[in-house]
């Protein structure tokens, strides 16, 4: 295949020389070159190659508190047999509980059938060239594996195995260990642990022709979305790119293309209202034997009709591109930055920096010397290979991918097998193919950016005036009155010319309705969108910022280069004080907030379970129905009245943190002062959101799905637990979770394979209770899911009762190791302290008290722990909210039903139900739970409940109908029939038998008799919530955060007074 250059394999031999480890005597070959590492880089590295050519990366971090370790195995997709596609996921998955994970791996794909991002990958695979398995199904499901075995006659197990024995070599493994220990240590355990490993070669396939070929190239392929959304792809097909990783040639055209200032695609799409975003890549080091090249198009629906206006402006820019040929200085400015960034990067996670470079480490025209800089460091400017790279974007090498709900030019009648895209594709008209130009108005509005103004101006560190023995643990508060407060926070430990600047922005009118909600989106939305223009400079100088509503303020963040951080962050604030709304841009974004709203339906149930939970605990809560209904209100004139409103009274919070000293930091905030000259206002007015102090109780709230086509349903039933002051009670929180988590996962999802998403999560608000959630998301019943979590709970307590000393104690020091674990960056510094000063507490030195706690944590304070919170037969002050978001698809309760008939007879009826058996009423399977002998197998009981369903039927309903009762695991002898149990009905029949004669234990918890607002009560007591606003009324409300120490700042106000 073309390459863009003659470049050859790096050596990896030579400075490689044979040494023994010290403990063992094992053999392998350690690296005794330089390895290029950044000044700011305190840690040790040896680079080690064992004998069956395992390349492994051994770190010592003398500061980590958690090791961590990572091994890429060069193989995927590309490997897959064509008849059992997704078997490299598959392995991936899980080598040895086959049954189990194909379940898991099914599950994740039915998950993602909604997902705009996964469809659109697959049609790309789809239209791609058949013989090439780029074109396949990479992920896999039921059909393509289990299914596809059956079919050939094939043991999936043993295909699974042999494509491991087969692929999996040792020579395309890339090790990375990073820890405290010597590296004759992490040497030894390398090597000790993966010489083993069977060494086969290089054993990727390789193909010597590309998946996007002369036959895939110049079409036009309609496409229909799931969400309502506006988009265009062009692709074009590109040699590897892995050679070109030092000249860095997509580098500079990616910034091009990207760029959003005056002259750019983006600016001129903008101005003709045909788009609102912009991206531009190429597949960088990822494909081996191809590459591709994508430029998107976020469209409006103006833009869409108007689609081949803009993709000749994309060529019109190109052109201009080549014309003016390559610019040094543009490459240098990239150049510069990255330099920068590499001389001062700043260390990461273990986790994360360990999964970095070893799913790095496998191209190989970069020399040993050279693994942790190449992603940074350019080789140098070379122009004739970056206008080799810009000739492969030319009008005759590309495709056209066009996405919307609907097309008025087409008819989409093709469907992709796997996600049912129902899709389109067509000979691209001549016009698009060749010479391919914009008018020459619009050429002339297109040319390169201006020399960058955002250029760190100095990479000096600022350090303290006095040395410190340690870093301080909280910021200085420099000053705080009825406006605002600011907190300041030198760096003191990581002395790079970094800063990270953060301020939010409260109002009593920014969030305190439907309507205010969405005019204060529209409002983040208008103003980035033209700082994007503005601002684009920032960015490519490696400078970040973002404009968001969260938690009912305007957060304003901006972070990278210190020098030039208060420029942009009196640029950001200038904006928004000042806006005046554009009518064209306005009409846009009006539209683009709307679709965003009403798209929220088709979200996956998990994010829709957790939105609806916060919707239940806070007040006031703005659900989907009420922000739909909101939106036919939003005007222009009642933007710009909102923005006037939210300055008028507002509370401004402040951290400047990083490479600055104190006369920085109040010039910066005084600059901010006088640029939002906010007016005095009560803390309490500004927090407009409270948050339930919900009675002790079990409630139960159910919801339907709008998706018809979403198979998934979502789960999450929450415990209310101790106060978030309360320090004892969070810590022995943090340690439940760490514990259940593990065995909640391995017994829902492992075990029985509910669902796919699983998992026990920590929460809470600003204010009230610390929560623990047990959620889940799956095609399961609800119902059923619900019940198998009371089934664990119950059952957990003895695990916890039966945990042993050492498994205690190894839980206790992991938490420990992890709050002692120091930041890693004055981003990481930020966000820690930024988290304290948002949530109203200040209580910066929260994770030195947790580890206090931590020490004299007993288990017999988690046992009193759940026994007071969790233990359904003995926390007296149970409060319990359980949300079911059920798929359309799937049988749920009426009211009635729910307040009739116990859950686990629902579960029951519900699990028959699922697996298509609508034979019985509910009625039918309470009669039969009730009088069944509980002391029968539970064969036995599967035969009765079998006649019963055969009882129930017309004549006509044969043998084989009572056969698909069940499917799998036991058979027994009954009447006429053989019956095939189903594990999720014989264990619902189980879990309703055995609870067929218990009390109502939950019906004595609530001293509010909810059937006054039209609420109904099941058997067991459990409170079903038919309307949330009603209940939240009959509830108390917790107070606002308060300071748990007294803010003194470090200049008093008579100061600050004479100063203004």
């Amino acid at each position: 295949m073309e390459a863009f250059n003659n470049y050859q394999p790096a050596d990896w031999e030579t400075n490689f020389e044979s040494k023994l480890t010290v403990e063992s005597s094992l053999p392998y070959k350690a690296y005794t070159g330089h390895i290029e590492k950044s000044g700011n880089d305190k840690n040790q590295y040896r680079l080690i190659r064992l004998p069956n050519n395992l390349t492994a990366l051994c770190v010592q971090d003398v500061d980590a508190k958690e090791a961590a370790a990572s091994l890429s195995v060069n193989i995927g997709s590309s490997a897959n047999p064509v008849e059992l596609q997704g078997l490299a996921h598959f392995l991936e998955h899980m080598l040895f509980l086959v049954n189990r994970e194909l379940k898991a791996v099914d599950s994740e794909y039915k998950g993602n059938l909604q997902s705009d991002s996964r469809r659109i990958y697959q049609l790309v695979a789809r239209t791609s060239n058949p013989a090439h398995p780029f074109s396949w199904f990479p992920t896999g499901n039921t059909g393509t594996l289990k299914g596809a075995a059956e079919e050939l006659g094939l043991d999936l197990r043993d295909e699974l195995i042999k494509f491991y024995h087969k692929y999996y070599s040792a020579d395309i493994m890339r090790l990375v260990v990073v820890g405290n220990h010597s590296l004759d240590m992490l040497s030894e355990w390398v090597t000790s642990k993966f010489s083993d490993v069977k060494s086969k070669g290089n054993t990727k396939p390789k193909f010597t022709f590309h998946p996007i070929g002369k036959a895939e190239l110049r079409k036009v392929i309609h496409y229909k979305t799931v969400h309502e959304k506006y988009e265009l792809k062009l692709q074009f097909s590109l040699p590897e790119l892995k050679s070109t990783y030092g000249e860095k040639p997509f580098a500079y055209i990616n910034t091009l293309l990207n760029h959003k200032e005056p002259g750019s695609i983006y600016s001129v799409l903008r101005k003709n209202s045909w788009a609102t975003a912009i991206s531009a890549h190429s597949s960088g080091m990822y494909y081996d034997g191809f590459g591709t090249y994508d430029i998107s198009v976020a469209a409006t629906p103006e833009g869409l009709e108007n689609y081949e206006a803009i993709v000749s402006i994309i060529f019109g820019y190109i052109n201009m591109l080549v014309e003016s040929g390559p610019q040094e200085w543009y490459y240098q400015e990239l150049a510069l930055v990255s330099k920068a960034e590499f001389d001062f990067k700043e260390k990461e996670d273990a986790e994360t920096y360990a999964r970095t470079l070893s799913s790095r480490g496998h191209n190989q025209y970069v020399p040993p010397h050279q693994i942790l800089s190449h992603n940074y460091l350019s080789s140098g400017y070379d122009a004739d290979l970056i206008s080799k790279c810009l000739s492969y974007l030319n009008p005759g090498n590309y495709r056209l991918f066009i996405g919307a709900q609907e097309h008025k030019a087409v008819e989409c009648k093709l469907e992709e097998k796997y996600y049912n895209i129902l899709h389109h594709v067509a000979d691209m008209p001549s016009h698009m193919t060749s010479d391919v130009k914009c008018s020459p108005s619009v050429a002339n509005m297109l040319h390169l950016p201006g020399r960058n103004a955002y250029l760190p101006e100095s990479l000096s560190v600022t350090k303290p005036v006095t040395p410190v023995d340690k870093p301080a643990m909280e910021p200085v508060l420099l000053k705080k009155n009825d406006r605002f407060e600011v907190w300041f926070k030198q760096d003191d430990q990581f002395f790079t010319p970094h800063g990270h600047i953060g301020l939010t922005i409260s109002s009593e009118y920014m969030n305190n309705s439907p309507l205010n909600h969405l005019l204060s989106t529209l409002l983040c939305k208008l103003v980035s969108a033209e700082l994007q223009e503005q601002l684009f400079g920032a960015l490519r100088a490696n400078s970040n910022f973002y404009l968001t509503l969260r938690e009912g303020s305007i957060n304003v963040d901006v972070s990278g280069f210190s020098s030039g951080l208060p420029l942009l962050l009196k640029t950001i604030l200038q904006k928004i004080k000042t806006f005046k709304v554009d009518t064209q841009q306005f009409s846009i974004y009006r539209d683009e907030i709307e679709r965003m709203v009403q798209s929220q339906r088709l979200d996956n149930p998990i994010s829709l379970i957790y939105r609806q939970l916060d919707a239940v605990n806070m007040v006031p809560a703005f659900d989907q129905d009420m922000l739909e209904e909101a939106l036919k209100d939003i005007t222009l004139d009642g933007l710009q009245k909102h923005i006037e409103l939210l300055f008028s009274k507002a509370y401004v919070k402040m951290l400047v943190s990083g490479n600055y000293n104190q006369s920085v930091a109040l010039d910066t905030s005084n600059q901010v002062l006088d640029i939002l000259q906010p007016q005095p206002v009560s803390r309490s007015s500004t927090n407009a959101r409270r948050i339930l102090d919900i009675e002790p109780g079990y409630y139960t709230q159910i919801v339907s799905i709008s998706d018809q086509k979403c198979l998934s349903s979502a789960v999450i039933c929450t415990f209310y637990c101790g106060s978030v002051y309360d320090t004892q009670d969070k810590v022995t929180l943090q340690v439940l979770k760490y514990l259940v988590h593990r065995a909640y996962f391995a017994q829902l999802r492992t075990s029985e394979q509910l669902a796919y998403k699983v998992g026990a999560i920590l929460d809470s608000y600003k204010e009230g209770r610390d929560m623990l959630l047990f959620a889940l998301e799956g095609e399961s019943n609800p119902i059923y899911v619900t019940q198998r979590i009371n089934e664990f709970l119950r059952q957990y307590r003895q695990k916890l009762q039966e945990l042993t000393a050492g498994e205690f104690e190894s839980s206790i020091q992991s938490l420990i190791s992890l709050k002692q674990e120091k930041p890693k960056s004055i981003d990481d510094e930020f966000s820690r302290l930024w988290t304290h000063i948002k949530s109203d507490k200040y209580k910066f030195d929260a994770l030195d008290k947790d580890v206090e706690h931590l020490k004299l944590l007993s288990k017999d304070d988690l046992l009193a722990f759940w026994d007071k919170y969790v233990n359904e037969d003995t926390a007296q002050g149970y409060t319990r909210l359980d949300m079911q978001m059920s798929s359309a698809k799937i049988w749920q309760p009426t009211a009635e039903e729910f307040e009739m008939y116990p859950s686990t007879i629902l579960a029951l009826y519900g699990s028959l139900r699922s697996e298509g058996h609508t034979g019985l009423s509910i009625a039918d399977v309470q009669s039969f739970v009730s009088s069944a002998d509980a002391s029968s197998s539970i064969e036995s009981l599967l035969a009765e409940l079998s006649e019963l369903y055969l009882s129930k039927q017309t004549p006509s309903v044969s043998n084989e109908t009572a056969e698909a009762l069940d499917t799998t695991v036991v058979s027994v002898e009954a009447p006429g029939i053989v019956l095939k149990s189903s594990s999720k009905i014989a264990t619902a029949l189980k879990m309703a038998i055995s609870s067929a004669n218990e009390a109502p234990k939950f019906a004595t918890l609530s001293k509010t008799n909810f059937a006054n607002i039209k609420m109904k009560q099941s058997p067991e007591g459990i409170w079903l919530i038919n309307d949330y606003k009603r209940f939240q009324h009959t509830q108390a409300l917790h107070g606002i955060s308060v300071p748990l120490r007294k803010l003194v700042p470090l200049i008093a106000e008579s100061a600050l007074a004479d100063n203004n």
